[in-house]
């Protein structure tokens, strides 16, 4: 409402303004009118820069002659001081009274034409034209032709000067002979003002009031006088200057006719009509009323199509313009008035809406504000602040508030921004910043807390148990945790109850001092002795209250010193349950459970807030959990850290982690919105990563990290029976929820799976032919694509013995349509799913092998290793070809989109190669064996690795690689049941790798029998279960000897011997 009246007043001054400028040049136009009526003296003369002259030559002014002369000589120093110094009165020959010239330099008008009789100011800018204009005092004035004159005020014309830059053309340049109107006005020019030309900011422009020696930076401003009309005969010079030829108009006479006077009437009526309805349009007529004669139609239709028809276009004055006969002429105005009549009403109304509008819309303001004032009055309503602080108050008793628990600076940012609250204005910015920040604060849960867990541990281990199958590791923390936290709850339980007896054996010790003292002091004054009691009651109180804030403080104390803090971190691969164990985890630990990605974060200020200057800021994540779970104790999983952002410009999320994260730091943690200490140290951490060393190494070093170890065949298997097979069955509606009633289970079966059921062969075959990756997150996609298939033939039964039931010929017809539907939608009959059919249910098996190689022994060259990825364990063969090098380049190709380190381990697996046949050459030679000594030297060999869309990188498959170049050279194939893994240094040393769990799954599930393995895994083999281990045949292996043991067990017998003797 306020911006309504601002605006209201604002246009008002613009309107107000615009009047007195118009006030200003009507004052001089009538001015110049009245002395131009009481003077028709032929004699005077014009000069451009001297203003009228006499025929003796002196100046005609109104009050002394000097003043042209003091003005210009202050013309140099001040622009604005040539508008002042040619104020003389100007007396210039009149109408008839002007010579009447044939030949007369053009002056084309852009929008609007000029009637004789009126004066008007003119803006030339082209130099040539100027220059012509000094020299001559009369000019023929005519309207450019319409489109031409658009295409001027658009800028459309453009012409190119001196310096080749583009400038706009002005409006006295044509561009061609017909650019003008045939009609005209023969124009004397009473004045002439140079004006600088503020467009052109590089050059400083100087008036010159010399004839001769003006600038062609300036522009120039004409006050010219239209005298008569002339007619357009030839243009004899484009120019610019332009040169015409011209034809004068005759005096125009009418006799009068009651036609004339009846359009005269008319016109008269319409102007004071139009006078009443606008302001302008009234003053307008109230400064040129003297000088217009209302008797003459010419004269009549002159003056209205010049001063008062505003809103025409120039073509329509033009029209009246080139009119001859008065009844005409006054027909063309009569329509202009009529337009301008219509303009001014509809104006009108636009202001009395706008005025009625915002007249109600204060009425209702001002009604609305005493309203309020009279509720708040009578109690009946409170005003704004007082209810919003009556909300942070109540929000503040929720979360269990105390200023004498929380930390002092939390409770003074609390109680200082309430005070500061109430002494701002609503309307102010800084009102809603205050809000903002005390909305977070007053719904932090300061003193919330969810309750002690009651859950014993057994009962926790069947809860972790009930959703998730294996994670012995996980669980077991997890277990160990909830045995600190309820022997920590105990022993503070413990605390307290003796600290509660301290204080209730120091309050029955002040009563008995209390007591005895009242006793001894029986016989004193009533007034000394309820002074003296009630000083003993203060010291009393205030000995409590310190030994109880002591008690307190320590406790606090003692408690952030035992805060230890929980950091877990679950690394392994993806859909393995690493997720929805930390959900698990906050149920057994009952509390409140709050999940936030960090996965490609690179803004520090998303973790630790931003501060409260800029813009719609807000604090950080962790801040953010916490007001939306509504305790300071919840079970937080901070999800893909291994894939947060790097530094860069917005700060190093890894380094901001660090404080987070720290339990010696996190019980103090700095929000940057709150800027005020919150205790993070009761809350359980549960990180998800599927690559720990992507993890910085501060920030790692802060985490007890649990590895995740991806399902194996049997697991899968067990897993998919027990969780995902029940889960899809409820969730396509074949099976209802069991309710704890007295049924036998086989009803409840035939009841609730509506005959389906997926049998354990399904379930192997799915998870070995379609779904081997480490998790089971496809394998419970392909289970809920089997189900809902299974839904769709169990609905479509059902249909078809409903329609069975109905009578026989519309069972017929309906059946005909049933047929149709079946080509279309394929149903599956079989509502058991067996390792037989599983392939109606989800398609072709996606893996139609376990291996890339089925023939024994594996073609030269070729061998299986072992890798541990992000996703799990993985058969990797390595393809090596020898090419006959004549040269002996000695190349070395590499392909399979290999990282650096494996590069680096090709080129360790050629040297050893190389050293191990230059030591075993000899003694191979002399056996039955034909070996090249020189194989490696005299070939160039081309290593790959397949599935070359997969990038891979590692030291691991180091003695694969020698192995693969030895099939080579030795001409000796590898069994196609081994497999290997092993780091290999220069020497031949074998040094142990990571995943073993993993590589032995993908060599059981690749159905190898003998696996080589550093001999520094052994522990991590011998910590494998029973069943991963049953029927492979390990050897691990110190060096690469070993290794060549094995893999080459077909070697002839020289070649055998040969090693054993090594």
């Amino acid at each position: 409402m306020i911006r309504c009246c601002s605006s209201t007043s604002a246009l008002l001054r613009q309107s107000s303004s615009r009047r007195r400028c118009q006030h200003s040049v009507l004052h001089y136009q009538q001015r110049f009118l009245t002395t131009f009526d009481n003077n028709n003296d032929d004699s005077v003369l014009f000069h451009p820069r001297h203003g009228l002259l006499r025929a003796d030559g002196t100046p005609i002014n109104e009050g002394n002659n000097n003043n042209h002369s003091s003005s210009s000589s202050d013309n140099n120093n001040d622009n604005a001081s040539s508008s002042s110094s040619s104020s003389s009165s100007l007396v210039p020959s009149s109408g008839d009274h002007a010579p009447r010239y044939s030949h007369l330099q053009g002056l084309p008008m852009a929008q609007r034409p000029i009637f004789p009789h009126f004066p008007t100011s003119v803006l030339i800018k082209d130099p040539k034209t100027i220059a012509a204009l000094e020299q001559g005092q009369y000019v023929g004035a005519f309207l450019r032709k319409s489109t031409t004159a658009t295409s001027t005020t658009r800028n459309k014309n453009k012409i190119h000067d001196s310096s080749s830059t583009i400038v706009n053309s002005p409006p006295e340049v044509l561009q061609s002979v017909h650019d003008l109107h045939s009609v005209g006005t023969l124009c004397q020019i009473l004045k002439m003002t140079s004006l600088p030309d503020f467009m052109n900011q590089q050059q400083q422009h100087q008036v010159d009031h010399d004839v001769n020696t003006t600038t062609s930076n300036n522009h120039v401003s004409l006050w010219i006088l239209g005298h008569r009309r002339l007619d357009l005969t030839g243009v004899e010079n484009v120019g610019p200057p332009v040169d015409l030829s011209v034809h004068h108009w005759e005096k125009l006479l009418v006799p009068p006719t009651d036609s004339i006077r009846a359009l005269t009437n008319e016109v008269v009526s319409i102007i004071r009509e139009v006078a009443q309805m606008n302001t302008l349009f009234r003053e307008s007529l109230a400064w040129f009323t003297n000088s217009v004669d209302f008797d003459d139609p010419y004269r009549l239709s002159d003056f209205c199509a010049f001063a008062l028809c505003k809103s025409a276009s120039g073509d329509e004055l033009q029209a009246v313009l080139e009119e001859r006969q008065a009844e005409a002429r006054l027909h063309l105005v009569l329509v202009l008035l009529t337009k301008e009549r219509e303009v001014a009403k509809l104006q009108q109304e636009i202001s009395q809406k706008v005025e009625e509008t915002m007249t109600e819309q204060q009425r209702k303001y001002m009604l609305q504000q005493q309203l309020k004032s009279i509720k708040q009055e009578l109690g009946i309503e409170q005003n704004d602040k007082d209810i919003l602080l009556q909300k942070y108050q109540r929000l503040l008793e929720i979360n269990n508030y105390n200023a004498e628990k929380v930390d002092p600076e939390v409770a003074a940012a609390i109680h200082q921004e309430m005070t500061k609250l109430e002494t701002l204005e609503v309307n102010s910015q800084e009102y809603t910043v205050t809000r903002s920040y005390l909305d977070w604060l007053c719904q932090m849960p300061w003193g919330k807390s969810s309750p002690p867990a009651t859950i014993t541990t057994k009962q926790a281990k069947v809860l972790l148990d009930q959703h998730h199958y294996g994670m012995k590791e996980v669980k077991q923390a997890i277990l160990q945790y909830l045995a600190v936290r309820k022997l920590k709850e105990q022993q503070q339980q413990q605390q307290q109850q003796q600290e509660q007896k301290e204080e209730d054996g120091t309050k029955e010790r002040a009563k008995g001092r209390r007591r005895k003292r009242s006793k001894a002091k029986s016989k004193v004054e009533d007034t000394t002795g309820a002074a003296a009691a009630d000083a003993n009651k203060e010291n009393d109180a205030k000995s409590s209250t310190t030994s109880t804030g002591t008690t307190s403080t320590s406790t606090n104390e003692t408690n952030k010193s035992n805060s230890t803090g929980t950091i877990l971190c679950l690394a392994g691969p993806p859909g393995v349950g690493k997720t929805s164990i930390a959900a698990s985890i906050a149920q057994a630990l009952g509390r409140e459970f709050y999940r936030f990605s960090v996965g490609g974060l690179s803004d520090v200020s998303e973790l630790k807030g931003h501060r409260r200057t800029y813009l719609g800021s807000m604090p950080g994540k962790f801040i953010q959990s916490l007001k939306r779970v509504g305790v300071k104790n919840p079970v937080l999983l901070i999800d893909e850290i291994d894939k947060l952002g790097h530094a860069g410009m917005r700060g190093d999320p890894a380094g901001a982690m660090l404080e987070l994260l720290d339990p010696s730091q996190n019980h103090a943690f700095r929000d940057l919105y709150l800027d005020v200490p919150v205790d993070l140290s009761d809350v359980v951490f549960v990180c998800t990563a599927n690559d720990v060393h992507q993890i910085p190494g501060p920030l790692r070093d802060r985490m007890e990290i649990i590895t995740v170890s991806g399902y194996d065949l049997p697991e899968k298997v067990a897993i998919a029976e027990q969780y995902l097979v029940p889960k899809a069955l409820e969730a396509a509606g074949l099976v209802v929820k069991k309710k704890k009633k007295s049924t036998t289970e086989d009803e409840n079966d035939d009841n609730n799976k509506n005959g389906v059921e997926i049998t354990k062969d399904a379930i192997e075959s799915l998870a070995r032919w379609y779904a081997r990756e480490a998790g089971v997150r496809n394998l419970s996609k392909f289970i809920d694509k089997i189900t809902r298939q299974l839904a769709l033939s169990v609905v479509v039964s059902r249909e078809e013995e409903e329609e069975e039931s109905d009578d026989e010929t519309r069972t017929a017809n309906n059946r005909d349509g049933d047929d149709d539907d079946d080509d279309d939608i394929p149903i599956i009959k079989s509502s058991v799913v067996t390792a037989e059919n599983l392939s109606d249910f989800v398609g072709k098996p996606i893996f139609t092998s376990d291996r890339l190689y089925d023939k024994d022994p594996l073609p030269l060259g070729i061998v299986m290793g072992l890798a541990y990825t992000s996703m799990g364990g993985s058969a990797l063969y390595i393809e090596t070809q020898a090419i006959v090098d004549s040269k002996k380049s000695n190349k070395f190709t590499v392909t399979g989109q290999l990282g650096d380190v494996m590069k680096e381990s090709t080129q360790i697996a050629l040297t050893v190669a190389r050293s191990f046949l230059e030591q075993t050459s000899s003694d191979i030679i002399a056996s039955s064996t034909v070996v090249d000594p020189n194989f490696i030297d005299n070939h160039s060999f081309h290593l790959h690795v397949p599935e070359g869309a997969t990038p891979k990188d590692g030291p691991s498959a180091g003695v694969t690689m020698v192995t693969s170049l030895l099939s080579l050279a030795l001409q000796q194939p590898c069994a196609s049941n081994v497999a290997m893994t092993g780091e290999v240094t220069l020497s031949g040393k074998v040094l142990p790798v990571g995943g073993i769990r993993e590589k032995t799954m993908a060599a059981r599930r690749a159905g190898i029998t003998v696996l080589c393995l550093p001999n520094a895994n052994q522990r991590d083999w011998d910590e494998l279960p029973s069943y991963l281990k049953n029927g492979i045949e390990v050897h691990f292996c110190e060096n690469y000897h070993d290794v060549y043991r094995v893999a080459f067990a077909a070697a002839d017998d020289a070649t055998n011997r040969f090693f054993l003797n090594k």
